[in-house]
């Protein structure tokens, strides 16, 4: 976007404004309400501590993990089509490009100076990257690299952007830029100038996030002179505002009065005597004129960056990916925490609007780059007393996500037609509309649940609240408190609740917490058309005279009474070249209600002919009626192969509970209530996972009761097994108190919770003590539920519609690398069943195979024998699996190797000696033959002879490698 030049009177303005532009820290006077240094989950394990994302192993490593941060907010493998390859060894070229690669989209890669990297060429590969700018001259990045890149696999287009030094390097990345770009609420053509000196490079990584996003040109200078390179492009390019970027001490004075001296409108200087304090300044300007102009920027989040080296290519995830498209303040620190990052970090509010801050801290590079000192002065600087959120949400799933929670809207009452919600104060406990109060924390005592009923409004009205009270689950769940109203809730009632003078916690943690809201919004109405599609094979080797009918709706119509009846009436047929005439009949068998329906043709299929159904034909129940639909009859496609094999996400529908055995030292109190302990649904130990730990209650053996509680929890992700053993602690200690000592264990609070099976039991028993007296055994292990359970479908995709779908032989070729991963042996196999797959198409087939996984509903009673060929109905482009397991280790992977022979589906036997894994034959499932593995070799056998389909026939299958790919777009099962 090209802007025009502002007035005279604006230009002086931002002259006056840009001569105070530096913002000095003061004193602290708030911080952060709590703050946390952001981390993730590197290895899929919760029980495993979380790392730095960009700790990379050198400054190449790290350039590299900032590169793939970047290219999965884009979209991933294949998403990014250009990038910029600058030398590892020199730097500063990286911090020139920071314009032009916010222009461009892009992110920064680092080679070394004389060979390419290695990481760099499997990044350029891996995600498409079609365009490769290389930063500097043959001084800078050798021409050997640029070969290394143009002799690629994917041949990107590789340019030099170079000119004979740093400065005309930096100016000719600037005149790439096809845009006038301006300076913070200036409307001026601009530009930013910093010290092109290796020693000053901390300056550069300041702004660059700032360039990157406003696309600034970045120009360099030597201290005390202006290159002539850059002095060149400012007047070439009609430059009306420079930023100079730091103190006289980084650019002098002299350099800005030449400047002024080219016809520069404004110069104006982002102060400051350390490239620490630039970035505390730089960091002041979304609130200081420049809001509007960056855009998102993060409220909550900040990064401590190094300037040199690993800092040097940030720009691009923190002004862009990182934070979700909120650019992320850099902050520049050393060897220790600056004092003035450290006053910003002290100054940072401690609420953002209703609640209280969390900030979290981003490190760029590991612990060379920001020490874990400096990371926790950080933490500490910024953090005050914790405080508690809240939020108001449904206490159903209404959103239909399968989960409950905060993000689930409060629906009318009722929230669908039919007989308003009942309520009645006299029930136990009292009926009617209800919502939940998620909190950040344990919240659930009864004092905490008397203070809800005082500030919770409709309306801005105090409530008729009939109850109030903490969720019953599996586990009490005390960060929820469930609110019941006696009155009912309709469309546009606003829900509130203010805690500004109300303090929650439990007995020993008191703490305040913030206003929240939420609207009664009615669920969208269905105004969404069904669809129809028609499927008709010409020319295949059985000859067919139907077309296949398919209706979907988005909210599904299989056993939907609202489908209407298609008559023949609605459907007629126009033949196609050969057709007979007159046009030949049709006759449509279809039941209201159900998803398919067939039209029978009065002659086999040709290629053209054309079914037509007339608009209005199906009506859903919302009564939105389908519009006109005509599909064409396709010839028959030869050989058709595997496109792609996708699975959806993990799906745990149940998870492992524990139940503290009686006389364990952590287990039944004097009143007989026992405590459970369940694996949570977002962590590592959830669905099938949390089958394989265990928990271990005991007793030191130089315990004491004259000394204080001490219960030491130990987790052992390797071993799959938590350790709880009461070191000290007096005859009094409650079961709420080692409830706590279990939900105060980070390790144990990220894969497990520990409490009552219902808040009533939590009420009442909380108090109550361990029955340390009933000890008598070391290791006593708790009671197990074996209950956790995962699933998860696979969708196989072909190229072309299928007839026929030999499931037990393509299920063999999806689960076959699952299968040599586990090895199960023979009494394993004889002991877990066989795997019951549901395998859906449109008419759906049932299979029985081998090991490990069950079907998520029951087999269909009129499905094909194993061995058999199952005829899809109607022909279909895709298969859909859906599996269920408690065993983790039956989990297929991403990136298995689905590897599927010609034609497999069928063809002549031969003979022929093959070499197969040693693990046994899949045995035969009650009443139903034996599996596509009936010649498998026994235990430890591996000569043996196969079965090998013939490869000629041109009507089966062509071969295939697909591996297996996670797909958003395939729903695990419902």
């Amino acid at each position: 976007m090209r802007r025009g030049k502002r007035s005279l009177a604006a230009i002086l303005a931002a002259m006056l404004v840009a001569s105070v532009l530096a913002v000095v820290a003061g004193s602290p006077a708030q911080a952060a309400n709590t703050s946390f240094e952001v981390k993730i989950d590197h290895d899929g394990n919760a029980a495993t501590a979380t790392v730095r994302e960009f700790a990379g192993q050198d400054r190449y490593d790290t350039a590299l993990r900032l590169a793939k941060n970047f290219a999965m907010s884009k979209g991933g493998l294949g998403a990014v089509p250009a990038a910029f390859v600058s030398s590892g060894e020199t730097l500063i070229d990286s911090i020139s490009v920071a314009g032009l690669a916010g222009y461009v989209d892009a992110p920064i890669l680092l080679t070394p100076s004389d060979g390419l990297h290695g990481g760099v060429k499997d990044f350029i590969e891996d995600y498409g990257v079609s365009t490769v700018y290389v930063l500097g001259g043959s001084a800078a990045v050798a021409d050997s690299v640029v070969t290394g890149i143009e002799g690629l696999t994917s041949k990107p287009k590789v340019t030099r952007i170079a000119g004979d030094d740093r400065y005309a390097t930096a100016a000719a990345t600037a005149s790439m830029i096809d845009a006038e770009s301006s300076w913070c609420d200036t409307d001026a053509v601009s530009a930013v100038l910093i010290n092109g000196s290796s020693d000053m490079l901390a300056y550069g990584v300041a702004v660059q996030t700032i360039a990157y996003r406003l696309q600034l040109p970045v120009l360099m200078t030597a201290a005390d002179e202006l290159p002539d390179a850059t002095a060149e492009y400012i007047t070439e390019n009609d430059v009306e505002h420079v930023q100079v970027i730091g103190g006289t001490g980084a650019v002098s004075a002299d350099v800005a009065a030449a400047l002024t001296t080219l016809g520069v409108d404004t110069v104006a200087r982002v102060e400051g005597d350390s490239a620490a304090a630039v970035s505390v300044a730089l960091a002041g300007l979304a609130d200081n004129g420049c809001g509007d102009d960056l855009g998102l920027v993060s409220n909550d989040h900040v990064a401590l960056v190094r300037g040199n080296p690993d800092g040097v290519v940030a720009a691009p995830v923190l002004a862009s990916s990182f934070g979700g498209g909120y650019l992320v303040t850099p902050l520049v620190v050393g060897d220790s925490l600056p004092a003035s990052v450290r006053d910003y970090l002290a100054a940072t509010p401690q609420n953002i609007g209703a609640n209280r801050l969390n900030l979290g801290i981003l490190a760029v590079g590991g612990t060379a780059a920001v020490s874990e000192a400096t990371m926790k002065a950080a933490l500490e600087a910024a953090a005050s007393t914790d405080a508690l959120t809240v939020k108001i949400g449904a206490a159903s799933d209404t959103n239909k996500d399968g989960a409950t929670n905060a993000n689930d809207p409060v629906r009318p009452d009722p929230a669908t037609a039919g007989t308003p919600t009942a309520i009645s104060a006299t029930a136990d406990p009292p009926t009617g509309p209800t919502v939940a109060l998620y909190f950040s924390d344990a919240v659930t005592t009864t004092s905490n649940v008397e203070r809800i009923k005082d500030v919770i409004k409709i309306n801005g009205i105090p409530a008729i609240v009939l109850h109030a009270a903490g969720n019953a689950g599996t586990v009490c769940d005390q960060t929820r408190i469930d609110v019941t109203f006696g009155q009912a809730l309709s469309a546009g009632d606003v829900i509130s609740i203010d805690g500004s003078s109300v303090k929650l916690g439990t007995s020993t943690d008191q703490r305040t917490f913030g206003s929240a809201t939420t609207t009664v919004t009615s669920a969208a109405a269905d105004r969404v058309r069904p669809t129809i599609s028609i499927v008709g094979i010409a020319g295949a080797s059985t000859a067919r005279s139907t077309f296949e009918i398919s209706f979907s709706d988005n909210v599904g119509l299989v056993a939907v009474d609202g489908i209407g009846q298609l008559e023949n009436s609605e459907v007629r047929i126009v033949g196609g070249p050969g057709g007979t005439s007159p046009a030949p009949t049709v006759t449509v068998a279809h039941t209201a209600g159900a998803a398919t329906a067939v039209a029978t043709v009065s002659r086999p299929l040709v290629a053209g002919d054309r079914l037509i159904i007339n608009p209005g034909a199906v009506e859903d129940a919302a009564g939105n009626k389908s519009a006109g639909t005509s599909g064409a009859a396709i010839k028959a496609q030869a050989s058709p192969r595997i496109n792609r094999v996708l699975m959806s996400d993990l799906k745990h529908t149940a998870h492992a509970t524990w139940t503290v055995p009686s006389g364990s030292v952590a287990g039944v109190s004097e009143t007989g209530a026992a405590i459970t302990i369940r694996a949570k649904g977002d962590g590592d130990a959830a669905g099938a996972a949390g089958n394989d730990w265990s928990m271990v209650f005991d007793r030191a053996s130089t315990y004491s009761t004259a000394k204080p509680l001490d219960i030491d929890v130990s987790v052992d992700p390797k071993g799959k097994r938590v350790t709880v053993r009461f070191n000290n602690g007096p005859t009094t200690a409650t079961l709420g108190n080692l409830i706590a000592a279990l939900n105060a264990d980070a390790e144990f609070s990220a894969l497990f919770s520990a409490g009552f099976t219902s808040c009533s039991e939590a009420a009442t028993n909380n108090a109550s003590r361990v029955a340390l007296g009933l000890v008598t055994a070391r290791n006593v292990a708790a009671g197990f539920s074996d209950s956790g359970r995962t699933q998860f479908a696979i969708e196989v995709n072909f190229n072309a519609f299928v007839d026929e779908i030999r499931n037990p032989n393509l299920l063999e070729d999806v689960l076959a690398a699952t299968r040599v991963r586990t090895r199960p042996s023979a009494a394993e196999t004889v002991a877990e069943g066989n795997t019951r797959v549901q395998a859906t198409a449109t008419g759906g087939d049932s299979v029985v195979a081998g090991g490990g996984l069950t079907i998520v509903s029951d087999l269909s009673a009129d499905s094909p024998a194993l061995g058999t060929v199952g005829t899809s109905d109607p022909p279909t482009r895709s298969i859909r699996y859906e599996f269920e397991t408690s065993q983790v280790r039956y989990l297929p992977m991403a990136r298995d190797l689905v590897q599927t022979a010609a034609g497999h589906a069928g063809g002549d036997a031969i003979a022929a000696t093959a070499t197969t894994p040693a693990y046994p034959a899949i045995t035969a499932d009650a009443g139903v033959a034996t599996g596509y593995a009936a010649d498998a070799p026994a235990p430890g056998t591996t000569d043996v002879t196969t079965t090998v389909q013939d490869k000629v026939d041109e009507n089966l299958n062509g071969s295939s490698q697909n591996r297996i790919q996670v797909s958003s777009s395939v729903k695990a099962p419902s």
